[in-house]
Formats: C-alpha cells, sequence, structure tokens
C-alpha cells in the first residue's frame, strides 16, 4: 500500500497538501493556515467537498488532526451508502 504523506508549502495561503488514490477515486485534503495559529482543512472527492476549521495550533497537530477527522467522514458515509445498498 502507499504511503500518503503531507507534502508543506512555504509563504503560500495553503500550508499543506495530502493526495490520496483509490481505484477511480481522487481525494485532496488541503490545510490552510488562518491566522497565526489556525487551520482549515478543505477534503475534495470528486464532485463532493467539505471544509472544517480545526481545533489544532501547530500544523503537526493539524495533520493528525486532520487525518483523524478525514477518517472518521469517510467511514460515515461508507456506513451510509452499505445502508443504502441493504434497502434496496
Amino acid at each position: 500500500m502507499e504511503e500518503n504523506t503531507w507534502i508543506t508549502y512555504e509563504n503560500s495561503s495553503e500550508a499543506a497538501r495530502k493526495r490520496v488514490e483509490a481505484g477511480q477515486i481522487l481525494v485532496n485534503l488541503t490545510l490552510h493556515r488562518i491566522g497565526e495559529n489556525a487551520y482549515n482543512l478543505m477534503i475534495e472527492a470528486g464532485i463532493e467537498s467539505v471544509s472544517v476549521t480545526l481545533h489544532s495550533t501547530s500544523l503537526e497537530a493539524a495533520f493528525g488532526e486532520a487525518d483523524q477527522f478525514a477518517k472518521d467522514y469517510f467511514l460515515e458515509r461508507a456506513r451510509l451508502l452499505e445502508e443504502i445498498a441493504d434497502r434496496i
């Protein structure tokens, strides 16, 4: 399995970006620095996107929080799709 890591940026509104591919689906996770010690996570997956403000005050902590949020988000989406499939 390919390891997906955060790529950091200097002098940009983006603090870091991560790209994950699964089959035909490409997911982009982008961390934006908002203020001195605050971060916003943007998840883009196909035509779907979600944005949340993280509680982390450092970039390293934001990586972990963003990864956990994304995992939880996609697990919830998978449960919903499984429920839909069961009702068909």
